[in-house]
């Protein structure tokens, strides 16, 4: 079995979000009009526009780019703004940053609404905007096992015909827990920053109930070019582990969070920057 690594798909959603104004774009972009720079968020804005998403109708904002945090590979779970209709298209988690203009519960969903200058309102569920946390491995753990997964509304099923756990729309979470190819070891060199300072692993923390009955907590398993893809972890694992900074390489930081002891605390790796 290959488990091909999470990439950003720029040129993809150029083309098939172009028209709907959808704006999603790697932190590495170039430069071109520094008076169009915008703030790239921390933890306190997640914290208010998650609010936000929780009261009825559409609550506008300043512009400014969040990067997502989808708990999953492929996750086509989008939205036209008006009429509203998923669109079929990929998002992924890590260098992926949305200029987002507001948050609100709609159509019994609570969702951030995405837009690119002058182009059509988009939803991207709120869901997808929890940040993650910080965490190493702790002497003495034992081995944590991760399984490969696909979120419901997700093009990452497992296909037969190629052996790739990419590619097959799945309608449900499910997990590959009883593949013999589906799990394997969580390891620092594989998944985690294993080089430089802070190493660690970014894991969120809010449980997602899989096919198999367990609930697991999604790793964004990391890459030297800064790209993400989820790996999942039972929830009772999460013992293996203890709080710790981790900086992830053009995404950010997870910091101490202020009173607590746990790493919650999200610095972007730049301040401002104009896509």
């Amino acid at each position: 079995m290959k488990f091909t690594k999470t990439i950003t798909k720029l040129a993809l959603v150029s083309a098939l979000l172009g028209t709907a104004g959808a704006s999603v774009t790697a932190l590495n972009t170039t430069t071109v009009n520094a008076s169009s720079m915008l703030p790239t968020s921390k933890t306190k804005d997640y914290n208010k526009m998650q609010k936000l998403a929780q009261k009825p109708g559409i609550t506008y904002t300043k512009p400014r780019y969040f990067n997502n945090w989808v708990p999953g590979n492929n996750v086509s779970d989008w939205y036209t703004f008006q009429p509203y209709k998923r669109i079929d298209h990929y998002i992924d988690p890590g260098r992926e940053w949305s200029r987002i203009i507001g948050a609100g519960t709609i159509h019994g969903r609570a969702f951030f609404v995405n837009q690119n200058e002058g182009g059509a309102k988009t939803l991207i569920p709120a869901e997808f905007y929890h940040v993650p946390y910080g965490f190493k491995f702790k002497k003495n753990h034992v081995p944590v096992e991760c399984y490969y997964g696909s979120l419901a509304k997700s093009w990452d099923g497992y296909d037969e015909y190629s052996g790739e756990y990419e590619g097959i729309y799945t309608e449900n979470n499910t997990i590959y827990s009883n593949r013999k190819d589906g799990h394997r070891k969580l390891t620092m060199a594989m998944d985690g920053q294993d080089h430089g300072k802070n190493q660690g692993f970014f894991i969120g923390l809010t449980a997602i109930h899989m096919n198999d009955g367990h609930d697991y907590y999604p790793v964004y398993s990391y890459s030297v070019d800064g790209n993400l893809g989820v790996v999942y972890i039972r929830t009772e694992d999460i013992d293996q582990f203890t709080p710790a900074k981790v900086t992830y390489k053009s995404i950010g930081t997870l910091n101490k969070t202020k009173g607590k002891n746990y790493y919650h605390s999200f610095k972007p790796y730049k301040n401002r920057v104009d896509f």
